[in-house]
């Protein structure tokens, strides 16, 4: 199967047959979504969105909220090949996955299966500091812009995004190969679709392209109206 197929495929079809590979030898389905939150930062509850929306192979991991620094260090070969000398950056991700569950499959252990991550940060500053040098002066304006709107919130990083927390996760934010995305909920969303128009949006998220200025001013009234709606 070529690669644009497997991109094409719907991941709500696809993940069921990963679930059902780890289930055939005494293995869980807690323990496949544990290893892809672990190598994507994607939740439960995002999985199963992703299940019920169509989501493509391919944008599942375009869209990841945070890749995991640590799968660099997946060695092995998956379907003949080995996944650490696959030229193809999106293909790979998808293979790292695949190499996972074939270790889980063959009764690898979890603290195994997930790789050290001592090098993960620990601090939005360290967040930046770790992303492409290129995303570093985008993801600065962000943070400065979020961080003058809730001068009261916790810094702090959550699913291995950035993110501003007062009673709960407030809005967040997170480094892409094109884009930024932030995270300020789907009522945030909704409540400013009009002033959105020229941006990419999904449920609870927000594109905001490299190729296009920051819309700073946007971005804290949209963190001032996250903040404002604390429960």
């Amino acid at each position: 199967m070529d690669n644009e197929k497997v991109y094409a495929m719907q991941f709500g079809k696809v993940y069921p047959l990963l679930v059902s590979k780890a289930q055939k030898k005494g293995r869980t389905k807690e323990e496949v979504d544990q290893i892809i939150d672990w190598l994507t930062g994607y939740t439960t509850e995002a999985m199963e969105y992703a299940v019920q929306n169509q989501v493509t192979y391919g944008d599942f991991f375009r869209n990841a909220p945070r890749l995991n620094p640590s799968r660099k260090q997946i060695k092995g070969s998956v379907c003949g090949v080995r996944v650490e000398e696959i030229a193809e950056p999106l293909m790979q991700e998808i293979r790292y996955l695949d190499k996972l569950i074939d270790e889980l499959a063959k009764g690898k252990a979890m603290d195994q299966i997930l790789r050290d991550s001592s090098d993960m940060p620990s601090t939005i500053e360290e967040y930046i500091r770790q992303q492409p040098e290129e995303a570093q002066p985008y993801l600065h304006q962000v943070n400065a812009a979020i961080r003058s709107a809730l001068p009261d919130a916790v810094q702090k990083l959550s699913w291995s995004m950035p993110t501003y927390w007062k009673k709960r996760n407030l809005i967040q934010f997170a480094a892409f190969k094109k884009h930024i995305g932030l995270y300020p909920g789907p009522e945030a969303v909704e409540a400013f679709a009009d002033k959105l128009k020229a941006y990419k949006t999904s449920k609870g998220a927000i594109q905001l392209p490299y190729n296009k200025p920051l819309p700073l001013e946007l971005i804290t009234e949209i963190a001032l109206w996250c903040g404002s709606n604390t429960l």
